[in-house]
């Protein structure tokens, strides 16, 4: 993992409940380019169960390198189904985003859910822009 991306996760935990901002506790997920799950943080209050929704909107974003809502829009648009790409751990639910490096690569999968999952998308660009600041 690049140091940078470290240092930025440490300080995206104390960060958190500014770029969340008002509204529903949130899980959030980052993955490796490798899609090995680098950091994972459930607000207190957030239910356990969308921990494993927002590791699923990680996983997918670094293994697709695009938004989960492009591949959701994608999947209507050819007209296929999860099932197209043999992996059961990927999702088409919005608020799973890519952190890309200048040349278009990527470097992690980030993944929020708690919320409708359009705020989700929201609170995983905000998070991405703090990490990439």
């Amino acid at each position: 993992m690049d140091e940078k991306l470290y240092t930025r996760l440490k300080q995206l935990s104390l960060e958190i409940d500014g770029l969340a901002g008002e509204g529903k506790p949130v899980c959030v997920a980052v993955t490796d380019s490798d899609l090995a799950l680098l950091f994972l943080l459930r607000q207190p209050g957030a239910r356990v169960h969308i921990e494993h929704m927002a590791i699923g909107k990680a996983y997918t974003s670094a293994r697709m390198g695009c938004t989960t809502e492009a591949l959701h829009q994608r999947l209507v648009r050819e007209q296929r189904t999860l099932d197209y790409f043999m992996d059961h751990d990927m999702t088409a639910m919005q608020g799973g985003v890519p952190l890309l490096d200048g040349n278009g690569s990527v470097i992690a999968g980030i993944g929020v859910s708690g919320r409708l999952p359009e705020e989700d998308e929201v609170i995983a660009l905000a998070i991405r822009d703090f990490l990439t600041r």
